[in-house]
């Protein structure tokens, strides 16, 4: 047969392989941007008066970039009451994934292109926790690999996320949520959360420090609007028994509460 003939075949199988291989990489890829394993609450400060600036600045320049590289700032919103602050959560599918994506995106061409910009506008972004999903399984609240990332975006309403500090009784806390708290938000229609405690490995890229505290549950929620979250933490309350609010009371050293209001092309993308 003449070596022609077979270059031909050749050519083909090759073609056939990368575009299999492309198609495996942007599945890999589409997987990482549907699920999430590690988040990032980040709570910036922007200058007076410069928040709606910083947002579009952010969104137009720093969101497709970081998705190339395997980070993912998949919500972003501001803070009632807090007329200066931006918060937004980045999710990674792992630690190593956090790990390879810090310095290619921090030493990369496209931050040193609008970090100037971009700092420019901060005052601190500093407040910063680093997270891991928890789950119910049966009477416990136990660690899963991952979460789905549409269950982390408000399609529309608000986003509320709760702080809960307990000084040592974090497996207390835990117990309770498990086992009585959140049975009485499933029994006031209150399903749309996922809850949150602290990674613990060493954050190894300490250019950008995190809080990493031990004693932390948070979650995070979606609602309607203000007047449903309102009323519905009122039905909850209602109906909390005086034996569960002092436990939890006992259990929660402090707890801190902040109200979210998406970006318009949080919700949209």
């Amino acid at each position: 047969m003449c070596r022609h003939h077979l270059f031909i075949p050749l050519i083909f199988i090759a073609a056939l392989l990368f575009t299999t291989q492309f198609s495996m990489a942007q599945n890999e890829i589409q997987h990482e941007k549907e699920t999430t394993g590690i988040i990032e609450l980040r709570n910036y400060i922007i200058k007076p008066g410069q928040r709606d600036s910083f947002i579009s600045y952010f969104e137009n320049n720093l969101v497709h970039s970081q998705e190339l590289i395997h980070g993912y700032p998949f919500a972003r919103y501001t803070v009632k009451d807090y007329d200066d602050n931006f918060f937004w959560i980045r999710g990674f599918k792992d630690m190593a994934t956090r790990s390879a994506f810090l310095p290619a995106f921090y030493f990369g061409d496209e931050w040193k292109k609008h970090r100037s910009v971009a700092n420019n506008l901060l005052v601190n972004n500093d407040n910063v926790y680093l997270l891991k999903p928890i789950v119910l399984h049966k009477d416990s609240l136990v660690a899963s690999s991952s979460l789905q990332r549409s269950s982390m975006i408000p399609k529309e309403g608000i986003a509320v996320i709760d702080f809960y500090i307990s000084n040592t009784k974090l497996p207390q806390l835990l117990k309770l949520f498990a086992e009585s708290y959140l049975p009485l938000l499933k029994e006031n229609k209150i399903t749309n959360y996922t809850l949150w405690t602290s990674v613990l490995e060493p954050n190894d890229f300490p250019r950008l420090p995190v809080f990493q505290d031990k004693d932390l549950l948070v979650k995070l929620a979606f609602y309607k609007d203000e007047a449903d979250y309102v009323v519905s933490m009122k039905r909850v309350n209602l109906k909390m028994s005086p034996a569960l609010k002092a436990d939890l009371q006992d259990a929660i050293t402090i707890q801190h509460t902040l109200i979210l209001y998406p970006t318009k092309k949080t919700i949209t993308q």
